[in-house]
Order: structure tokens, then C-alpha cells, then sequence
């Protein structure tokens, strides 16, 4: 099995504000009005156009048409005399974006002006309208990057409504951010839907698993091309991470989870009582992490859960998500540390090895088989939802040097030089699972975030 299937392509609809009757009349308007349809043609929506038309009534009729069944409702507006057929796409309800050219003769600046003053301020008193303008030539990169970051973070809020989450055990610590949120604000806010399942349920499921199912999921991690422990310690551990993970993914099957969170420990202290398997490590975060078999939410934090959810949906890919462990004041080098992470985080698959990990000094127990993707340096993001609205997320940036399993023995330690560590220090202590995503293009991936979390009513704090 595989992830569950999400649509990769934001489905957008596009209104071309426009009379017909100009593109005759008006010198230049017609090469420019093409120059506009092939950048939207070519920018890798499910796309659905509307127009060229200028009858308030048929562009309203079309916004209502796409309401629901589209993520965002792009109007584009060329010239003047356009202010009301602008206004009127707010019928979508949902996130508009109004794309006009200030460095145009065709008063498509005014226009589009009045139309979003009109439209910001239904935003404010309405609930699921959203605002973006989008302006500039089309062939110009930072246009067609507005127009992109529209168009994922409409996406993202979309999508995010067609996710569902099993919290598989109940939750952990009263303390953890896995237990500060209610499922109806987690809907309200995030999206997902949410089921509980009895621990009993998982303990059922793994004693189905057979050993041939156990032995061809192995095959298949070294056919992918991974580094397979082969001692017999290492690999009894990996084989009974393979059966968690194998009955995980059949309460998926049953109950339409595109996502889980696992009470890893199945008692507050991994010490004394320590999950379906006798130690940490029941989540069957094994084959989630190494083939991307569904989205994993560590110790019970469905929070964390629908937040990798998110970023897989904004960024095309799913962060590791680890707890903060130290922090270097004078280097400014965060440690995090965490017991698996996404292989797809590695340059390739050989950069991901399958092992046996460790849970950590304080605790005798030990984890079971885990993924460790060798993560390449570069710019990255730390991320936190948090609030009992689930309404602020903490957002922290640097550079990351790097990860490896050697700076806690046994563990995916994450090694980040941050821009501000005072800063996380006294601002950013808000949990103790932070979303781990290193990034090609920094400054691209935050502007697209806080535009998403507009769009969903969240706070973006930079600590």
C-alpha cells in the first residue's frame, strides 16, 4: 500500500475580465491577452476558463459554479471599467486572486483596485472569502510566482479539508500539544476530520500480519534502494516495525485515514509501560517514513499530524518533524533529535539507511526499526502550530548543517544554525514537535506559507 491518493495539481478556475469587442479595437490587447493565457495555461493547474467577458451576471453565475468544487477562482482583469465584474467574483467564496497590470495603458490598475477594495472588505465580515492580488507582466518570474503561490496555498486549505486523521491509543501527556486541542477546532482550522481508535484495535491488526507480508516489505525497502541493516539484532528490530506498520496501514483501509498519530509508549512512563510491543516504538513509523505509505504524527500529536499534512500539500513534500533538544548560544546550532524521518528528505534512496535506533539516555527502552534520510545542508524552516485555536504557528529559519545518527547514538539528529537562537529560546518554546523542512528556496516557501495562513486564519509568529 501506498499513501492514500492527494491531488497534486491545484484545481483553479480562471475568469478572463475582459470585452471581447476591445481585443479587436484596442492596439497590443489581443498579443498581450495571449502572452497572459499561456502563462496561466502553462503553470500546472486542473484548470477550468471562464471568458473573455465583461456581463457581471455570467462571471457571478461562474464563481458560484466553481464554489466547492475548486480550490481558488483567479479573476484577471485587463482594463477599465471592470470594478463590478471584479467585485463579483466574490460569489466564489472561497480564496480569490485578482491579477491586474499596473504597467499597462489599459486602466487595469484602477479597476482592479476598486474591485479589491470591494472584495477585502466582504473578507472581513465574511468566513471563507479570502483575498490575494496577483499583479504584474506575465512574463516577468516574481508574476508567475504570485500567481503560483495562490494557487498551492488555496490548494493546500482545499485539500486539507479531504484529509482524516486516526489518534491511535489516546493521547499522551496532558502537557503535550497533542493534548491541547479539540477535534472540532482541529476541523474548524486545519481541515482534517479526526477518529479515535482503541489501542486494542492495532493490537488485533498486528496479530494478523503474517511473517511473508513481514519478509516482502523488507525486500521491498532494499529494491528501493535503501541501506538494510543486516545483523540479526538490527533486523529482528526492523521486522517488528514492518508488522506495525503493516497493521496501521489495514486500520487505514478500514476507516479512510490518510493520516495517523500512535500513543507510541502507551503510558506516561516508556519505563514502566511501553506500548503494543513491550517498548517505544509501536508506531510503525518504519514503512510511513521510508516509502511514504501515509503521514505519522509522533507520540499522539495529531496537531503535528495535519501540520506535515500541510507542508506536503504547499511544499510537495512531507518535513521530518522532531523534538528540539539543545541549543548552542554562542554557535547558535540547534540539536533536534527524532526517532525516524521522511527517505524522501535524502538526495536519493541510497542516502537512507534502515536501521535500529534508540530512544535516548534518559530511558533503558529502545525504539524499533527506523528510517534515517542523510539530509543535505542547506536554508531551512521550523515550524509549530499551537494555541488552543489552533490559530498561531511559530516560525523559526536558518541554515541546516545537516543530519546524522551519530550525534545522539541511534537517533535523527537535525543540526540547524539559526538566525535568531535567542530568539527560539524566548519565543519559540511552544512544544516539543516542530516541523523540520529544508528548502531550495527559503524566501519562495515562507511567502507562500504566510500566504496559506491567511487564507486559514493563522498567525504567523517569527521567533
Amino acid at each position: 500500500m501506498s499513501a492514500p491518493q492527494v491531488a497534486t495539481k491545484p484545481r483553479i478556475a480562471v475568469q478572463y475580465i475582459l470585452d471581447p469587442a476591445k481585443l479587436k479595437t484596442t492596439p497590443g490587447l489581443s498579443d498581450f491577452f495571449a502572452r497572459v493565457r499561456k502563462v496561466v495555461r502553462s503553470a500546472g493547474f486542473e484548470l477550468r476558463e471562464y471568458g473573455p467577458d465583461i456581463d457581471p451576471d455570467v462571471i457571478s453565475s461562474n464563481a458560484l459554479e466553481c464554489s466547492g468544487q475548486y480550490a481558488g477562482f483567479v479573476g484577471i482583469t485587463f482594463t477599465g471599467t471592470s470594478a463590478r465584474q471584479t467585485a463579483v467574483i466574490g460569489r466564489f467564496g472561497g480564496p480569490v486572486g485578482v491579477w491586474f497590470f499596473p504597467g499597462t495603458p489599459w486602466w487595469s490598475m484602477a479597476s482592479a483596485g476598486s474591485g479589491l477594495g470591494y472584495l477585502r472588505d466582504e473578507a472581513r465580515e465574511g468566513v471563507g472569502l479570502r483575498v490575494e492580488p496577483i499583479w504584474g507582466d506575465p512574463d516577468d518570474p516574481d508574476t508567475a510566482e504570485m500567481l503560483q503561490r495562490f494557487a498551492r496555498a488555496a490548494h493546500t486549505a482545499f485539500a486539507m479539508k479531504r484529509e482524516k486523521i486516526g489518534l491511535i491509543g489516546g493521547s499522551y501527556y496532558d502537557v503535550m500539544p497533542a493534548s491541547n486541542w479539540h477535534p472540532d477546532v482541529l476541523t474548524a482550522r486545519l481541515g482534517p476530520s479526526y477518529a479515535e481508535l482503541d489501542i486494542s484495535l492495532l493490537e488485533r491488526e498486528c496479530e494478523s500480519v503474517t511473517a511473508a507480508e513481514i519478509s516482502g516489505l523488507v525486500r521491498r525497502l532494499r529494491s528501493a534502494g535503501m541501506r538494510v541493516a543486516e545483523d540479526d539484532g538490527s533486523l529482528s528490530a526492523v521486522k517488528a516495525s514492518a508488522r506495525v506498520s503493516i497493521a496501521i496501514e489495514r486500520l487505514q483501509e478500514t476507516y479512510s485515514l490518510t493520516g495517523v498519530a500512535v500513543n507510541c509508549y502507551g503510558g506516561p512512563d516508556p519505563d514502566a509501560y511501553t506500548g503494543v510491543l513491550g517498548r517505544c516504538g509501536a508506531s510503525g513509523c518504519l514503512k510511513a517514513h521510508a516509502l511514504g505509505s501515509t503521514i505519522m504524527g509522533c507520540e499522539s500529536d495529531v496537531v503535528q499530524c495535519a501540520q506535515q499534512m500541510m507542508f506536503r500539500h504547499l511544499v510537495g513534500k512531507v518535513p521530518c518533524m522532531a523534538d528540539p533538544w539543545k541549543v548552542d548560544t554562542d554557535s547558535g546550532v540547534l540539536t533536534a533529535a527524532t526517532c525516524s524521518g521522511p527517505a524522501e528528505l535524502a538526495p536519493g534512496a541510497a542516502q537512507a539507511s534502515i536501521e535500529r535506533g534508540t530512544l535516548m539516555s534518559l530511558y533503558s527502552v529502545g525504539v524499533l526499526g527506523v528510517c534515517f534520510p542523510r539530509i543535505a545542508p542547506g536554508p531551512a524552516m521550523l515550524a509549530r502550530i499551537h494555541g488552543r485555536g489552533l490559530d498561531r504557528i511559530a516560525v523559526a529559519t536558518g541554515e541546516l548543517i545537516g543530519s546524522d545518527s551519530t550525534t545522539i547514538p541511534g537517533r535523527l539528529s537535525l543540526n540547524v544554525r539559526l538566525d535568531d537562537p535567542r530568539g527560539f529560546l524566548s519565543r519559540g518554546a511552544i512544544g516539543n514537535h516542530y516541523t523540520f523542512l529544508p528548502t531550495d528556496d527559503l524566501a519562495r516557501d515562507m511567502a507562500r506559507l504566510e500566504t496559506l495562513c491567511a487564507f486559514m486564519g493563522i498567525e504567523v509568529v517569527r521567533v
